[in-house]
């Protein structure tokens, strides 16, 4: 009897340890969930990097974890437990020494099923991006964007000029016809097909007219600048331009997609007679900077974005290697 009770006491106490030890493990896991925070500007959203990331308990106000962000404004957490409320606080590394500048603070509270949470400083971009302005297509061009970031580059550099002055006074442009149910219209290559103002009918435009438009604005407004078409530059060759100070107009699909084509939407250029197919997510940004493998553009439907740098260059690639440079 005595031996069955020690047998039964024993296998008790094996089933409370493993019970107990899963609390731990569980709680452990919790925590070992990783959480990005990626600093950006307040008003552009473009990434701000190296900025001093603290994550306080507001419970017991101790700090639990602290980080210094990447080149694109990213650092990791790990030791954040779900459903506890949070400090995060961003600085400069210089002045969380000397606590006499400015800190972003945000209240916050960790849900691990979001691995990735947006804090918004009033910190400026560094130097190594460019500050071309935020210049937005829409609602006005909803096919704009290839004049529309040749506009922010523009102002980049100071000229006054809107986008609508240049989609209407400055871009190449030619409507097309539809004769016994076939399209014509322009060769993207020497015009914009149809108007940027045209949600329905408004197609695109590559990057010789563009230079046109740029040249012929700069010419009216005396401007100090040049310009030139980088079609064809290999990636090293573009992302020295930026590195120089010289933001790049560059082609590419709606978030780096693989291109669609569409042989009903496409059309018979001018002087030939077989029709081409129409792309039908080509897009343009302005390309203001190179932060590690990120490179950091200026989107005029979203704003300032970050791509992987080798994404970017594949959709710059598949779109035919199309790019616009303005210089001083």
């Amino acid at each position: 009897m005595w031996t069955r009770y020690k047998r039964l006491l024993l296998i008790g106490i094996m089933i409370i340890m493993l019970l107990s030890s899963c609390n731990p493990f569980s709680h452990q896991e919790t925590q070992n969930k990783e959480l990005t925070v990626l600093t950006v500007e307040f008003n552009s959203g473009a990434p701000i990097p190296k900025l001093y990331i603290t994550a306080t308990d507001v419970e017991t106000g101790k700090v639990v974890e602290d980080a210094v962000g990447s080149e694109e404004g990213e650092a990791t957490f790990s030791k954040l437990i779900e459903g506890r409320k949070y400090v995060m606080a961003a600085t400069t590394l210089e002045n969380s020494t000397k606590n006499d500048g400015y800190t972003t603070i945000e209240n916050f509270t960790y849900d691990a099923t979001k691995p990735y949470y947006r804090l918004e400083t009033h910190f400026s971009r560094d130097e190594q991006e460019l500050d071309v302005p935020v210049v937005m297509q829409n609602p006005e061009l909803p096919h704009g964007c290839e004049i529309t970031s040749l506009t922010a580059v523009l102002n980049y550099y100071g000229l006054d000029v809107t986008k609508l002055e240049m989609a209407d006074n400055y871009l190449p442009k030619q409507t097309i016809s539809i004769v016994d149910g076939q399209r014509f219209g322009p060769n993207p290559a020497q015009a914009f097909a149809g108007n940027p103002r045209d949600k329905a009918h408004g197609m695109y435009v590559f990057a010789a007219p563009i230079v046109k438009a740029a040249e012929a604005v700069i010419a009216d407004k005396q401007a100090d600048l040049r310009v030139t078409n980088k079609s064809g530059a290999s990636q090293d060759e573009i992302l020295q331009l930026v590195r120089e100070g010289v933001p790049v107009v560059t082609w590419v699909t709606l978030d780096l997609s693989e291109p669609k084509r569409n042989l009903d939407k496409g059309w018979i250029y001018e002087g030939e007679t077989v029709p081409h197919e129409a792309y039908m997510n080509l897009h343009a940004v302005v390309l203001t900077g190179h932060l590690g493998d990120k490179v950091v553009v200026m989107d005029p439907l979203k704003g300032f974005v970050t791509y992987n740098v080798d994404q970017f260059f594949k959709s710059y690639e598949d779109l035919g290697e199309q790019a616009v440079a303005v210089h001083k």
